[in-house]
């Protein structure tokens, strides 16, 4: 039989040991539950070295237009080599804008269908829809490559959170408010564009690289 001491410390210890198991048990729980951070944190110079390898590329998503004019529209941007595309469209799938821009010549089909041709793609959108976009600047801008422009700032994760060029006597201004890192290099997600009068803002939905 046990003694009367041997029975408290009986007592005593059955606890102390369900204490500790509980607590345990807490902390496995817990740190199953706790999702791992993940670090997106990467040198400019190995960023931009992957960017410029991007020949051909292809972004869908949103464009919202405040300025002479404020209307949304889906987007579809499509670079090659020597070549970009971008197409407009209402919630209804109807052609807002469609554009071909290649260095030697620049056709615009407006919504009602009629054709234009250029050498200058933004002063070609301009002059016909009276939207002033920086067309030629677009196809590395789109991607997080500040070519061309006057001053550019990078975030905390190695990749650009800011840029800024004249264009024709206006300060354009671009800021890169998130990336997507499900693709990869990561490109950005949420941008908005703004000079004096007019700010676009675009939400990239998905990208495709080959």
């Amino acid at each position: 039989m046990l003694s009367t001491l041997e029975l408290r410390h009986w007592h005593l210890s059955v606890p102390v040991h369900r204490t500790t198991v509980l607590f345990f048990l807490f902390a496995f729980l817990s740190g199953c539950a706790t999702s791992p951070t993940t670090d997106h944190k990467t040198s400019w110079e190995s960023h931009e070295q992957a960017l410029t390898k991007l020949t051909h590329y292809q972004a869908a998503g949103k464009l919202g237009y405040k300025g002479s004019q404020r209307f949304s529209a889906n987007m579809h941007w499509e670079t090659r080599p020597r070549e970009d595309k971008l197409l407009l469209t209402n919630f209804l799938g109807s052609t807002l804008l469609k554009l071909n821009a290649t260095p030697s010549s620049v056709t615009l089909v407006n919504n009602e269908g009629k054709t234009f041709q250029g050498r200058d793609a933004g002063k070609l959108v301009e002059q016909l829809t009276g939207l002033n976009l920086p067309v030629t600047q677009m196809r590395d801008w789109l991607i997080g490559l500040p070519t061309a422009a006057d001053t550019y700032q990078l975030n905390k994760e190695g990749r650009v959170s800011y840029l800024a060029k004249e264009i024709d006597g206006k300060l354009w201004q671009l800021d890169y408010n998130e990336y997507d890192y499900s693709v990869t290099p990561a490109l950005p997600k949420r941008l908005v564009l703004s000079t004096t009068g007019v700010t676009i803002t675009l939400v990239i939905n998905n990208w495709s690289t080959n």
